[in-house]
């Protein structure tokens, strides 16, 4: 808990090693409130006194000069704001637990995109507290990414506050695409002028390949490694036009229900998998996450790195890596079909519908999310996070805090289909996969027809399968 002071939710920790019994727990939720939710306009005076207890995220050390900011948020409003910090990983069995237990804990809450689906049925719908403050859901997600509406709204009402994204681009080096020698060379080898950047993804082959072995080692990086060598391989799959896991129904959107998008899945392995087959990535990519990708990057190894390069694009223009390998410049990796999608990932804040503070919490999350704070964390705060929010996205990208090609991929892909299951599909299922994928025990085909029937089974384990 955050006011000069931190501890684990006192739930989360009488609840461990705990047996539930929750027969008595939608009776205790139910309700919402002590009815200072979204009915009138609450008064300032209205709300001073009252403290409200905020679950976040302890690895959004972004926000960390917001939460120093705390204070003055009191002072001006006269709400106490107690913040519980635990580990992503632990946030939605910390919430889901609490109000399934009718503990009710919290009166503001942020959720990762996998917990979205099972925490929405709990959450109060935000567009009451729009409409009362004179605006709507709709004019809130016009100032935001398209896929916003998508992701943040279930059963037709507004569930969460979109605001924090992030998703996979590819970085260069800016010095071997600027020589002129390189340039010369290129197009007497490809026939067409070097492109910076890249705009195909046959373009991006040629790049590779004429990068290996000139001017640096490899043509390209990328992690073939947990959740980072997953991203990438979904990455393609949803450019290549299967954008998501399951269908509609639940069903898996490569599995015994969809074998025609089994082809299309071996066609995006076997493109990224081509470039260790050929020579043209390091075959130490199977060992590689974002951070031994990364280094080898900055260490002038390779001319690009396809991963999540915002969170090291402070890394990649710091002085000592700059020195070395010069400035990098990024772009959003071209789509395969023309339905194709880059996969983004997302958080969203909620108010529980059990909530006593409602209205103190809405006033809490519109003060958050100011552009004012969201500066202050991308610019002061460690780490970085890609705003949702259009303004300080192209106020982040204009400062070089947020590399160009993960704005447009960010800006330019469409929501998915999550459910309760996508979680455990993406980090149970499918990372195995992948990394034998990358490890050459599975073929791009047999990546596909495996990883598409494991996908479905799980589905149905999970009772998410219509």
């Amino acid at each position: 808990m955050r006011r000069g002071k931190l501890k684990r939710p006192a739930f989360a920790a009488a609840a461990s090693g705990v047996t539930l019994t929750l027969t008595l727990a939608l009776v205790a939720c139910a309700g919402g409130g002590d009815g200072n939710g979204a009915g009138e306009s609450p008064e300032p005076a209205d709300l001073e006194g009252q403290t409200i207890r905020v679950l976040v995220s302890s690895g959004h050390q972004q926000f960390n000069p917001v939460w120093d900011r705390l204070g003055e948020f009191e002072q001006e409003t006269g709400i106490t704001v107690e913040l519980d910090e635990v580990g992503t990983v632990d946030i939605e069995g910390t919430f889901l637990r609490d109000v399934t237990a009718g503990g009710c804990t919290y009166d503001a809450v942020e959720m990762l995109d996998g917990a979205l689906p099972g925490a929405a049925q709990h959450m109060a719908d935000l567009g009451a507290f729009l409409d009362r403050d004179g605006s709507s859901p709709e004019e809130l997600l016009s100032r935001h990414v398209g896929w916003a509406e998508g992701a943040m709204t279930y059963d037709d009402q507004l569930k969460y506050h979109p605001y924090y994204s992030g998703s996979k681009a590819i970085a260069y080096r800016q010095d071997l695409f600027a020589n002129p020698d390189n340039q010369a060379a290129f197009e007497e080898r490809y026939g067409y002028p070097l492109p910076v950047p890249p705009e195909t993804p046959e373009q991006i082959v040629d790049v590779a390949e004429f990068f290996t072995g000139n001017g640096t080692e490899y043509g390209i990086v990328f992690s073939g490694q947990g959740d980072s060598a997953e991203t990438t391989v979904a990455d393609l799959i949803f450019r290549h036009g299967v954008v998501g896991y399951q269908d509609e129904q639940g069903n898996a959107l490569w599995g015994p229900e969809h074998t025609e998008n089994q082809e299309i899945v071996a066609d995006a392995a076997t493109w990224i998998t081509d470039f260790v087959r050929k020579g043209h990535a390091p075959s130490e990519v199977t060992a590689m996450a974002t951070g031994e990708a990364t280094s080898f990057y900055t260490d002038g190894r390779a001319a690009m790195i396809y991963d999540h390069i915002y969170l090291p694009w402070a890394q990649f223009n710091a002085e000592n890596v700059t020195s070395r390998i010069g400035p990098s410049g990024s772009f959003e990796p071209p789509n395969f079909a023309e339905d194709g999608s880059g996969i983004v990932f997302f958080w969203g804040y909620g108010i529980p519908e059990c909530a006593d503070a409602q209205d103190a919490g809405w006033e809490f999350i519109t003060w958050l999310m100011t552009e004012e704070n969201l500066q202050l964390a991308l610019s002061e705060g460690e780490g970085v996070f890609v705003p949702t929010d259009l303004e300080p996205l192209e106020w982040a990208t204009a400062e070089n805090l947020i590399p160009e090609g993960v704005a447009q991929t960010v800006e330019n892909s469409q929501p998915y289909r999550i459910t309760t299951a996508t979680g455990r599909i993406r980090q149970a299922v499918n990372i195995p996969l992948v990394e034998q994928l990358f490890q050459g025990q599975l073929s791009p085909e047999e990546y596909a027809r495996t990883s598409g029937q494991a996908i479905q089974e799980e589905a149905e384990a999970s009772g998410v399968v219509d």
